[in-house]
Formats: structure tokens, sequence, C-alpha cells
């Protein structure tokens, strides 16, 4: 099996392959299978992470979540501290740049994690059994190692593996949803 920072290299260079209109166009569908999951649509609190150039765009997931009624928290960094946490989306609210110039509220809302009822978090690869890979600071982990609702893995089908290597500190998710399929991990 590869090392993790291995694998990471591996998927970054094969999302880099992608043109813009594939991210657009595999985004939109794998975003579409996202709204056809009962735990979605039955959500009224969700958390979701603002994505980067070359991952499954959130944006307008987001935008359709707030108008749809639900309350919508994304990452933001806590000033002062090291990581981040989770914090409310005014609609119509201020936004910043984070530290990795990704855009975050501006105003930091606190969210308790069993308010949520389901949580989109970024991977660079997953496997079959919900490990998930991120990026390396382990940021996610800590932001969803207190969720109990269901956390759901938001790639590009590519990104799906038999096997990734984990840690002890690394957290599962129990669902994977790409552009072509919708995993549920059985533990």
């Amino acid at each position: 099996m590869k090392t993790k920072d291995e694998l990471r290299h591996r998927i970054r260079v094969r999302r880099a392959q992608l043109t813009l209109a594939e991210i657009d166009e595999r985004g939109r569908a794998a975003v579409e299978n996202l709204h056809t999951l009962p735990e979605l649509q039955n959500a009224q609190s969700l958390a979701c992470y603002l994505s980067k150039t070359f991952e499954v765009q959130t944006q307008r997931f987001i935008e359709s979540c707030l108008s749809a009624g639900k309350r919508v928290c994304v990452p933001r960094h806590i000033d002062g501290q090291r990581g981040y946490a989770w914090s409310w989306v005014v609609p119509g609210g201020a936004w910043r740049d984070g530290p990795w110039r990704i855009a975050e509220p501006a105003h930091y809302q606190a969210v308790d994690a069993e308010e949520l009822d389901i949580a989109i978090v970024p991977a660079v690869a997953v496997d079959t059994a919900g490990n998930r890979l991120g990026h390396g600071g382990g940021n996610v982990d800590r932001l969803i190692r207190d969720v109990q609702a269901p956390r759901v893995a938001l790639v590009f089908d590519f990104q799906v593996l038999d096997s990734v290597p984990v840690n002890d500190h690394d957290v599962p998710v129990q669902l994977i949803v790409s552009e072509k399929d919708v995993y549920r991990v059985e533990r």
C-alpha cells in the first residue's frame, strides 16, 4: 500500500488533469446524487465544506440548501488558535478569506455538533470501508470527531479506492457520494 503522502500526490495529480468544465460537469452530477440522500432530504441543519478549485464544488449546493430553509454551517478558522470550528452561515452575511484563501463567515457563530443532521466533508481519497484520507493537517478529522450525524465524503469517482492508509486519529465516514454512485458503508 502507498503511504498517505504518495497517495495524496497521485490523487492530486489526477484531479489537476481535470478541466474546469469536467470539474463542473462531474461535480454537478455528484451533487445531484447527494440530493437523493434521505439523510439530506430530512436534514434541517447541515455542515458542509467550502470547496477548493479541484474539488467537487459546493457553493451552489450550500446556496440551494439555504434557499430550502436549511441551516448550514461551514469550517471557520478560529482567530488566535490552531484549527477550525463550524460556524453558521448567515444568508447575506459578510465573508472573509481564511488562511488557505477559502471563504469563511466573517463573524464566528458557534455550532453545537449535536445540532447537525448531516455533515458533508472533503477527501483526497476515501475507501469503500469509509476510511477518509484528507489533506494531511487533521483539520477535518478534528471538526467531525464529535459529529454523531451521518458523515458524507463528497468526491469524484476516481477518488474512491479499495483501501487507504489510516491512523487511530482518522475519523471515518458513513456515506460516499460521487458523480457515479452512492456508497453506504457497512461497519
